[in-house]
């Protein structure tokens, strides 16, 4: 597809949107390989979602994956399925959702979280454990636009927790451009929120492609990064940086998987933007590289 995913979720913030993919959690390496759980963002596999969405997530579970990190909430339903009937596909293919992508809605920073209302309630029909914001737009990155963003984080946060739930927040790369003051836009978050009620998905190739190390982030702010977007980096034709299969591509995911627990890492989700070869065979080859390094948990 020529819509790349930055187009799609400002399209779907605007629609009071959401979004989401797949995780696996971290805590010893000792357990046995048939026990453990290996996740993916489902956004990986979106042109065959917009093909086929039941043979798509049905093939998601045959590949390996049991957990899938959600996206495509218009504030209303999935791709067209209530949260009560995605759900019934989930369970039919023995899959959880820790968490899911759901976009900031406008209405929700300017006050009104009724927009917040319906995505805490798709969310805990989907048994989610996060609501995770997957993009700011624009508008909301400086400025007094800025400061009245973070206060709706804030308040979402608490309107999450009270739902029996937890806030994240996923970045990109412009998260650690400067902002107000000359601090970067992921400090500011990460300083100016409550740390029992606002975590951080890391996605891992964003921050290597800003030119930073996840290790440093993880010593300024342990705990902090409950999630991480698994996403590997190659170089195109065009000689732009482009994600791949992980383990395909030069990202040297070791060093950070040693430090999981100072990152405070539950959940880590395989995501791809970018494809060479068929979305399914794409998935197929990033499980497999997971399974060698055995970074997966029950």
């Amino acid at each position: 597809m020529s819509y790349n995913r930055k187009d799609f979720l400002r399209t779907s913030a605007a629609l009071t949107a959401g979004f989401s993919l797949a995780g696996l959690p971290f805590i010893s390496g000792a357990t046995p390989e048939g026990k453990k759980k290996y996740g993916i963002q489902l956004y990986t596999v979106r042109n065959d979602v917009n093909k086929n969405l039941a043979s798509t997530i049905e093939y998601v579970s045959k590949a390996g994956y049991s957990q899938v990190e959600l996206y495509g909430f218009d504030g209303k339903t999935f791709f067209g399925k209530t949260a009560t009937e995605f759900k019934a596909m989930f369970d039919a293919n023995h899959l959880t959702a820790p968490s899911g992508h759901y976009g900031m809605p406008d209405s929700v920073v300017e006050g009104n979280t009724d927009g917040w209302k319906a995505i805490t309630e798709a969310a805990a029909i989907m048994e989610n454990k996060y609501i995770t914001i997957p993009y700011t737009v624009d508008k909301y990155r400086n400025g007094d636009e800025f400061k009245k963003y973070v206060e709706a984080i804030n308040k979402a946060a608490e309107l999450t927790k009270a739902a029996g739930m937890k806030l994240a927040y996923h970045n990109h790369d412009f998260e650690f451009k400067k902002v107000d003051g000359g601090k970067q836009f992921l400090e500011l978050l990460l300083t100016q929120t409550d740390p029992g009620m606002v975590d951080f998905e890391f996605d891992l190739y964003w921050v290597v492609f800003a030119g930073e190390n996840p290790l440093e982030w993880f010593k300024k702010h342990p705990g902090r990064f409950s999630m991480w977007h698994v996403k590997d980096m190659t170089t195109n034709t065009k000689g732009q940086k482009e994600s791949t299969q992980v383990g395909d591509g030069t990202i040297d995911f070791a060093p950070f998987f040693a430090e999981k627990k100072s990152a405070g890492l539950k959940y880590a989700f395989v995501e791809q933007e970018a494809y060479t070869m068929p979305e399914e065979q794409c998935i197929k080859k990033s499980i497999a590289f997971l399974k060698k390094k055995k970074w997966g948990n029950s």
